[in-house]
């Protein structure tokens, strides 16, 4: 069956994905009328926006897939944005709360599983990973669009932190590290004892890539610095990153 060929997937957005972006509205909202305690108010808006985004991005891999062969995706339900259908309780939720909260870093969260056998060429099981990473990308460019349109400060400055996140998480997903996106890209096209030998390395590389980041002196320093490059050439300004990370770190102010 060829791709012109494919039925057109359908696409609904789950409850629990409209639940979530309730909730980012609602948060964006008090965050705006610096309601009382308005650091908790934006440290909930950046984790609840940077779930969501999650969802984006994993459904960026899913949508690929699905145009290169792999119908399972349909009925896993990764084409709703539930981010319950991305959720690994190690990789989406322990380590990226605990990188947000402690280095302000997005790191990379969230599973779908596809079924690279079912897809046409290793051409599309590349472009299979690298549609997370661009997701995210988009989320980032469009919250940098929106910025200069923002007239509440409290607000500006915590989708300029919510736009740094992203940046950090496009950044450590291109990496080459198995477990990482930007391993998957470049996976297909590996002799097959080289894929065969990562496989373990894959499974635990999240957690090495963590360990580095935040126990190696100079890791943290070179995302942040790369990261930092990105938001520059979209024009979010650095102050306005630094303002959000300082409420949104509120109990260390």
């Amino acid at each position: 069956m060829s791709l012109i060929d494919a039925p057109a997937p359908r696409f609904s957005i789950s409850p629990n994905a409209l639940i979530l972006l309730a909730a980012c509205i609602g948060l964006g909202w008090a965050v705006a009328a610096q309601v009382p305690r308005v650091g908790i108010i934006t440290f909930a808006f950046v984790a609840a926006a940077w779930v969501f985004s999650v969802g984006i991005h994993e459904f960026g891999h899913a949508l690929t897939a699905y145009k290169a062969g792999d119908t399972t995706i349909v009925e896993k339900g990764y084409l709703t944005l539930d981010p319950l259908k991305y959720s690994d309780l190690a990789t989406t939720v322990v380590i990226p709360l605990i990188a947000l909260a402690l280095g302000g870093i997005g790191f990379p969260g969230g599973a779908v599983y596809l079924r690279e056998d079912l897809m046409r060429s290793r051409g599309w099981r590349s472009l299979a990973s690298l549609a997370g990473p661009l997701g995210t990308l988009v989320v980032l460019i469009v919250i940098a669009a929106a910025l200069p349109f923002v007239a509440s400060p409290p607000l500006r400055h915590a989708l300029a932190l919510l736009a740094f996140l992203q940046a950090t998480a496009f950044v450590l997903n291109l990496l080459p590290v198995p477990g990482l996106d930007g391993y998957g890209v470049i996976r297909p096209f590996l002799p097959d004892g080289v894929r065969a030998r990562m496989i373990k390395i894959e499974r635990v590389g999240v957690l090495l890539l963590f360990a580095l980041i935040f126990f190696v002196p100079g890791v943290s320093d070179l995302i942040f610095k790369s990261a930092l490059t990105v938001t520059d050439l979209l024009g979010v300004p650095r102050t306005a990153i630094g303002d959000g990370w300082r409420t949104f770190h509120f109990w260390g102010s």
